[in-house]
């Protein structure tokens, strides 16, 4: 999420700390973080080693860089914290969309998780969440 991604105005503030300062950490998936690649495929997700660089952060040549865009971010947040059996409360669908058809689309991104869970209890987690929104 801290990374521009020629999409949107880039106006994120971690990037600096994060990237150039190494003030900041990040989450990785399968490290530090939920792998939800089985769940969610790549959607979401892009290499953007060139940015990094073009940025000036120093990665090797032969270095990828993955990163998740805004709404692969939340979706990862979400399974994440259901899969841990915690409520989703403290999100609030519109506080991630500027506009309601942003929403929408959250919404159905949502729906199609819920959808692909294996387990009943994180399924009904995302379905009153979705359903409170």
């Amino acid at each position: 999420m801290t990374i521009p991604d020629g999409d949107a105005d880039f106006v994120n503030w971690h990037f600096t700390d994060t990237f150039l300062g190494g003030k900041a950490s990040f989450r990785i998936a399968g490290r530090n973080f939920p792998d939800t690649s089985e769940l969610l495929g790549s959607t979401g997700v892009r290499e953007c080693s060139s940015i990094l660089r073009r940025s000036g952060v120093e990665l090797p040549a032969s270095r990828k860089f993955y990163a998740a865009n805004r709404d692969r971010a939340l979706l990862d947040l979400v399974v994440a914290n259901v899969q841990q059996g915690k409520t989703l409360d403290h999100l609030r669908l519109e506080d991630f969309a500027d506009t309601e058809a942003e929403e929408s689309h959250l919404r159905e991104m949502f729906q199609q998780l819920r959808d692909r869970l294996i387990d009943a209890e994180q399924a009904r987690i995302i379905h009153q969440w979705l359903q409170s929104q």
